[in-house]
């Protein structure tokens, strides 16, 4: 890069800098992140420009500033302290709109809830479950209106009541990712809930004995629900407008402030299901207590959450912009024949994933919508499909290993389409390897598919057969993984014959065995986690959207629930599949490097070709 183009690039962010050292009271996160990118490019200065006045300048401001930054650097209590009082405080004022725009959403919620419920009395047992409400409607008549919360042991409570609202505060912020759209309906259908639970206690004249019941907890854990929403609008904001950075940098900006406030909501969300495990239980205490703790409860969560923010940002002069961008925000590239340990598949397969997922998800188009149909038309045929299932009921169904029953259609049709699909990503490996894309891409495929899925169906068929017998059993086999899966790749890849590539994978495949092992159990480990608990947000929203629409208005609301259910695990299958070939695919082209160093010796065939030519155009320009 020439010196000026250097120096125009990076003038503005100098001055800031500049002016933000020189200053007392400036946020010391953004003078921190500041500071690492000037001495990124003094290093960089020195490099390229060391006799250059450039170097000079970035020199003194480095050394200026790093006495007032490092020299005094904060100790673990000081850093805990400052998030407090700081750091907080200040994502808090960041987020400040996205506040108001989840508490409006969620009053709205709960206005709404108020009238359906003044519209139609059966509305609540539509919302929260009818069994709920007859339980209520009893304790009503036995005298106890608020006994629920009384119910079971204390330490009990507090740890189950704890979980649930850690949960669904992980879920109003998750769910902004989703457009910020998501964790807005989340308010509004939680807004919807406690509404509606409100007013059907109005009804029965116990407003005031309810409302000081829920809100001396819930003046904390509603509070807290509701900026974990304000969090995942944020977060959706920073996916939907990225600004001048890449949309992935915006987002992981995003997601990294969000963070933030969601470790600050942990104590509150916690100290909630401790008042509610051992002080709501206490209904027998005088109003003027409950009243007192709820409003203080209000007092605090105002002070410190809406109004404390602003006098931080006042004082640090803080506008609240994003400034900030990624350290590392290039683009990695993908090489096939590498020397790789488990940490470089693992990073390997996720860069051939995202470089490559256009050309291999081409075929998700047939995919899906086959899958689609069929998920449904297994339910409709199977007598579980109208019953009231779980998670794992609905995936065991869809995936043809339901209640002991096997389905050779469910098995034939579920054993092309994931061959087809991870067939499509070993073309992908050849799109790689050729480094050009085809004439005639859907022409090129299909031919490649017929001449190869043949190679990827039995190993398919018999993962189907091995999770039919036992789920668990997959963990067992995980041993043997690194075999089986490097048997179709080598044929496919190398265009070989059918028993010289399974022949070439078994021997390639036992001199990888070891790390196969780690990739098997680490990815196996990351998917798990993916599957059961990042699609668990969508999967409760969608849920949320389909029991407002459908419970009162269908015989087959049980049938449709697992159908969109199976439907979801279905698709999600057929994203997390291909990972796992892929990261065996890059284990094998790293072993085949280890042991005979082809890409080795392709560089070497290539030494010294050109040299001249890149010579002369890297000559005197960095």
């Amino acid at each position: 890069m020439k010196e000026t183009a250097f120096i125009n690039q990076n003038k503005k962010k100098w001055a800031k800098f500049e002016r933000m050292s020189n200053q007392n009271q400036s946020d010391p996160d953004e003078l921190s992140d500041l500071f690492i990118e000037i001495t990124d490019d003094l290093a960089y200065a020195r490099t390229h420009y060391s006799k250059r006045s450039v170097r000079v300048y970035l020199n003194s401001l480095a050394q200026k500033s790093f006495h007032g930054i490092y020299k005094k650097k904060r100790t673990p209590f000081s850093v805990f302290f400052q998030f407090w009082t700081t750091s907080l405080p200040l994502e808090m004022y960041r987020i400040r709109k996205a506040l108001l725009a989840s508490f409006i959403v969620f009053g709205v919620g709960m206005l709404i809830g108020i009238v359906s419920t003044m519209d139609d009395p059966d509305f609540l047992g539509a919302v929260i479950g009818y069994e709920y409400v007859d339980m209520t409607e009893q304790n009503i008549v036995n005298g106890e209106p608020m006994s629920v919360y009384g119910s079971g042991g204390e330490m009990y409570s507090f740890i189950s009541i704890a979980q649930n609202n850690l949960r669904v505060t992980l879920m109003a912020f998750v769910l902004g990712i989703f457009f910020s759209v998501g964790s807005a309906i989340y308010m509004f259908f939680n807004g919807i809930m406690v509404g509606a639970f409100q007013w059907f206690f109005k009804v029965r004249g116990l407003l005031l004995t309810s409302f000081l019941t829920i809100w001396v907890h819930g003046a904390f854990e509603i509070s807290g629900i509701v900026i974990a929403g304000a969090a995942g609008i944020a977060l959706g904001n920073g996916f939907m407008f990225p600004g001048t950075l890449t949309r992935m940098q915006s987002l992981s900006i995003a997601a990294k402030r969000g963070m933030k406030v969601i470790i600050g909501l942990f104590p509150v969300i916690l100290f909630a299901a401790f008042i509610e495990g051992f002080a709501s239980r206490h209904t027998e205490w005088p109003n003027l207590i409950k009243g007192g703790i709820i409003f203080l409860s209000f007092i605090i969560m105002v002070f410190y959450f809406v109004i404390y923010p602003y006098i931080i940002a006042k004082k640090y002069s803080f506008s609240g912009k994003v400034s900030e961008k990624p350290t590392f925000a290039e683009k990695k590239n993908f090489e096939l024949y590498r020397v790789r340990d488990v940490g470089g598949v693992f990073t390997d397969t996720f860069v051939f994933y995202r470089k490559f997922f256009t050309s291999f998800s081409k075929v998700y188009w047939i995919i899906f919508p086959l899958a689609i149909a069929s998920v449904t038309w297994f339910f409709y045929t199977y007598p579980f499909g109208r019953t009231i299932n779980n998670w794992y009921e609905n995936m065991s169904i869809a995936f043809g290993i339901g209640k002991g029953t096997f389905r050779w259609e469910t098995f034939s049709v579920l054993t092309f389409l994931f061959s087809l699909n991870v067939t499509s990503a070993f073309f992908a490996f050849t799109l790689a390897k050729e480094g050009e894309k085809p004439n005639n891409f859907t022409k090129d495929f299909f031919a490649y598919t017929l001449k190869n899925i043949w190679r990827v169906m039995p190993i398919i068929g018999g993962l189907l057969l091995l999770v039919q017998v036992n789920i668990w059993l997959v963990f067992l086999a995980g041993f043997i993984m690194p075999l089986v899966l490097s048997l179709s790749f080598p044929g496919a890849f190398e265009n070989r014959k059918l028993f010289t590539g399974i022949g070439r994978g078994l021997s390639i495949g036992k001199r990888g065995w070891a790390s196969g092992i780690g990739v098997f159990f680490v990815f196996l480990f990351i998917l798990g986690l993916i599957f059961f608990f990042a699609i668990g947000p969508f999967q409760s929203l969608i849920k949320m959207v389909l029991d407002w629409f459908l419970i009162s208005t269908t015989d087959d609301y049980f049938l449709i629930i697992n159908i969109v259910e199976a439907c979801l695990y279905m698709l999600i299958a057929h994203f997390l599949v291909p990972i796992f070939f892929i990261a065996f695919n890059v284990l094998y082209l790293s072993t085949v490097e280890k042991e005979e160093a082809y890409g080795l010796f392709e560089k070497l065939k290539a030494f010294g070709k050109g040299s001249k030519i890149y010579e002369s155009e890297d000559e005197g320009d960095f």
